[in-house]
């Protein structure tokens, strides 16, 4: 229809031109108010058999009002229940087989809504979404040519849906200003009584409506800002100076006692260390790899050992405080199979008051 494609396209237009999306504060429970200008499809109709006549039912352009209330999400999900009443007053488009018809119809609906609002701007947003639910329809048809006769008359219920697209503008936080276009269609597909018996009963089939709506939403249980952050707490004493470092760890190349340039820095720390602090014993306890027999390895052990301690009399420690042990492969840093050349197993452990 053209009143659906004005709509949208403004929708669209709107949406191309607002710029970046920021944030938009409303949100919580809400009621709204809505008015709009409704446009209804002509509505088929068919007879009952053996005549079978086919027509369809045109309606003036009128109005609809809806009332909702709903929730919405930090997210900007919205889910409302919205009750809706619409009328229309009659005339023939094709009637086939009388004359001008008049009179009027009414569609009530009762819906539960599901909508997104996409942020447009810092109050501009669009919402895209449905619902499904119930629609009443009413028809009161009279044929001009026969007075007082009812041409159809009665009222069913039967599944509603709708879709619905639009633009809100957020007024103040609690305050929410819309303007919406509306597909509805009540699935009535329902036979209506009629005076006319041979004609019994006269099938009406859907009623669907175009609606331009503008409205506004209340939101009366906005969230509430969150509470303000506690004073920070006082700094925390300095914590104590952390005890000193008893323990060193010398590394050695594959069935190799030598020290590494690296391995001399180690010991000239741990003698610094324990200089520093008054340490007077010192137990060095060499280990190996899982590679080769015990007896090797226990051999290996405290060669590594006494590279250690040479070295630790060589940056001036007294050699009579210094303790050497070998452990060959029994007391492994990392657990392996035999066999096995681990590096972090080659080593030998510098304890200060060992």
């Amino acid at each position: 229809m053209k009143l659906r494609s004005i709509v949208l396209a403004g929708v669209a237009a709107a949406a191309l031109s607002a710029g970046p999306a920021m944030a938009n504060d409303t949100q919580g429970w809400y009621i709204g108010l809505g008015v709009g200008y409704d446009h209804q499809d002509p509505i088929r109709i068919l007879t009952a058999p053996p005549l079978s006549f086919g027509s369809r039912i045109g309606h003036q352009d009128n109005a609809m009002v809806a009332g909702s209330f709903g929730y919405k999400w930090q997210s900007n999900l919205r889910l409302e229940f919205e009750v809706s009443y619409s009328w229309h007053d009659s005339h023939a488009v094709n009637p086939g087989f009388t004359g001008l018809i008049s009179g009027s119809n009414e569609l009530a609906g009762a819906l539960v809504n599901f909508i997104y609002d996409w942020n447009l701007g810092d109050r501009l947003s669009l919402s895209l979404g449905g619902g499904v639910g119930a629609g009443n329809l009413r028809e009161s048809e009279v044929d001009s040519n026969i007075p007082g006769i009812k041409f159809i008359r009665g009222r069913h219920t039967e599944f509603m849906w709708q879709a619905i697209a639009g633009l809100n503008y957020e007024w103040d936080p609690s305050t929410e200003l819309f303007l919406d276009y509306r597909y509805r269609s009540a699935e009535i597909d329902h036979g209506y009584a009629t005076d006319w018996i041979a004609l019994s009963p006269i099938h009406v089939f859907q009623a669907q409506e175009h609606v331009a709506m503008v409205g506004v939403r209340w939101f009366v249980e906005e969230t509430p800002p969150p509470p303000p952050p506690p004073p920070p707490p006082p700094p925390p004493p300095p914590p104590p100076p952390p005890p000193p470092v008893k323990t060193f760890i010398v590394f050695f190349d594959f069935d190799k006692s030598n020290l590494t340039e690296k391995a001399q820095e180690v010991v000239a720390e741990a003698v610094r260390v324990a200089k520093a602090n008054g340490f007077v014993r010192v137990l060095v306890t060499g280990h190996t790899d899982t590679v080769g027999s015990d007896s090797y390895n226990q051999a290996l052990s405290i060669r590594r050992a006494q590279s250690v301690k040479d070295e630790m009399v060589r940056e001036g420690m007294d050699g009579g405080t210094i303790d050497i042990v070998g452990k060959s492969f029994h007391d492994p840093l990392v657990p392996t199979g035999p066999g096995v050349r681990e590096p972090q197993n080659r080593r030998a452990v510098i304890d200060l008051g060992g």
